[in-house]
């Protein structure tokens, strides 16, 4: 562990820098982090440790006949759902009110939700003080709820590395994200939205997620996530269809709201 650390604290000042631009049909170009194939090769043990792959289980994956094994997790009657988490970092349209995190010189110390919250100069932008406390929220709640081994459902975009929108291709940092903050909780599923930008659910999606909650008697759905009035009201629609669910809420404070819709002050 002494030898990872000191070797990715050595990134910071080698190779060269992560972020190239690839041209596209759109008005404007669109980043794409491409760590150099070098780099890559160099460190493809410590990056191998780093990026694997999605350490959480696709409900999709899972037996019905195993579903109930999951109730264990479920106290009083709750589940817990947060529509597209880290949204806005890894998939808002680049061409309005988007950021793409650069890391510099290739330190991969930190994965890039932290280096947005703890790094990422903001100022005085109202905008970034309010997605990146939004984040914040969700990265907390996220890590205090899988310590509490209580069950989470994650509503991924589906195939999200092929997101028009989403430039971490060779190393995947939403995945990389996805596994920190869970932690390989086993408390914790994903299913994938219909869309990229909805937050409806496919028929057979639905209906498995149905089967789910009433294997694991859940009766109470409590949701966060991005963007409210936009993929989150999607979702919440969906639920109403479920049949053994008795309560949906939102969690105001784990809601984020799109750039898009944030008045800066000044001109309201």
């Amino acid at each position: 562990m002494l030898r990872l650390i000191i070797l990715l604290v050595t990134l910071i000042a080698a190779g060269p820098s992560y972020i190239s631009y690839a041209q596209t049909t759109e008005a404007k170009p669109k980043k794409t982090v491409d760590p150099d194939d070098g780099l890559l090769r160099h460190y493809s043990r410590e990056i191998g440790v780093l990026y694997r792959r999605l350490n959480i289980r696709s409900l999709n994956d899972i037996p019905e006949k195993s579903f109930a094994e999951y109730k264990k997790y479920v106290q009083n009657g709750t589940a817990y759902v947060i529509v597209h988490p880290a949204y806005y970092i890894f998939f808002h349209d680049y061409n309005d009110n988007k950021i793409v995190i650069e890391r510099r010189s290739g330190n991969l110390l930190k994965n890039i939700v932290d280096i947005f919250i703890e790094d990422y100069p903001v100022g005085n932008n109202q905008i970034l003080q309010t997605m990146r406390a939004g984040q914040n929220k969700e990265k907390d709640f996220l890590r205090k709820a899988v310590s509490q081994k209580k069950l989470i459902i994650l509503v991924l975009p589906p195939n999200y590395t092929d997101h028009h929108d989403y430039p971490y291709h060779k190393l995947d940092e939403f995945g990389r994200y996805l596994n920190e903050i869970t932690k390989g909780g086993p408390s914790v599923v994903y299913i994938e939205s219909r869309g990229h930008e909805s937050g409806y659910l496919t028929g057979k999606t639905l209906s498995m997620l149905d089967s789910f909650l009433k294997e694991t008697e859940v009766k109470t759905l409590l949701i966060g996530g991005g963007y409210v009035g936009l993929c989150v009201e999607n979702f919440f629609t969906e639920a109403g269809r479920l049949h053994n669910i008795d309560k949906i809420e939102l969690m105001p404070e784990l809601l984020t709201s799109s750039p898009d819709f944030i008045m800066p002050a000044g001109n309201w």
